[in-house]
């Protein structure tokens, strides 16, 4: 990730809700890590709360938001938040519709009337660039890292392993499993759940997405049913 210009993806997302979301605003972060993009968002929403379901990565010596380790499936908030949002494909990461449908549910409840909900996935496409890219090792800092990426179209499964090995000598691995769901899934599994798609974009674009995109970025919104 050292190349992500956090500032400049911040700056998007703020574009994209900022007519649904005041600079007062209360903001949730699920799966935000080391709270690395939190930091540039604060300039646009400095009430933000970031969640991660690793401890470790919350306790980040830069991390200095409030924070709360806790799995985005059980968001533990008697509050409600004006704006919740997900980056870093971690919507991917959970690997059965049944889950996504338990995830788009438990942020229905802790959403306020007209708040809104932004995350951004990976499609197909994108995995197939991935893998050319991604078989890589190299140095950064004093640490050695080699990755393997692949994807399996008929699990629709793709994975990601990790070799690291720190200057001291110690090494590590690590494997990452994403689901590469189809653009249609995440219409379909929405419309079981009190959140329905109020906008949906190629990533950093405003163009509309599409099932040929490399990347969506989804806006959600609570259904009112006193409306229907």
């Amino acid at each position: 990730m050292v190349k992500i210009r956090y500032d400049r993806w911040a700056g998007y997302l703020h574009e994209l809700v900022k007519n649904e979301c005041p600079k007062r605003s209360l903001v949730l972060e699920l799966g935000a890590g080391d709270g690395t993009f939190a930091r540039y968002f604060t300039k646009y929403f400095p009430h933000i709360i970031v969640t991660d379901i690793s401890h470790q990565m919350l306790n980040s010596k830069m991390n200095s938001l409030p924070r709360v380790c806790c799995n985005m499936l059980a968001i533990p908030f008697k509050t409600k938040f004006d704006l919740i949002y997900s980056n870093f494909d971690s919507v991917n990461y959970l690997l059965s519709g049944k889950l996504l449908v338990r995830l788009f549910n438990e942020v229905a409840l802790n959403l306020n009337d007209g708040g809104v909900f932004t995350f951004d996935i990976s499609l197909e496409k994108n995995s197939y660039v991935h893998v050319k890219r991604n078989n890589k090792e190299g140095k950064y800092k004093g640490v050695s890292y080699k990755q393997t990426s692949s994807y399996n179209p008929d699990s629709g499964i793709h994975t990601n392993k990790f070799r690291i090995k720190l200057a001291n000598g110690d090494e590590y691995s690590e494997i990452h499993r994403e689901k590469i769901y189809s653009f249609d899934t995440y219409f379909k599994l929405i419309e079981k759940t009190d959140l329905y798609v109020a906008e949906c974009y190629e990533t950093f674009s405003f163009k509309p997405g599409s099932k040929d995109s490399n990347r969506i970025q989804f806006m959600l919104k609570k259904k009112n049913y006193a409306e229907l």
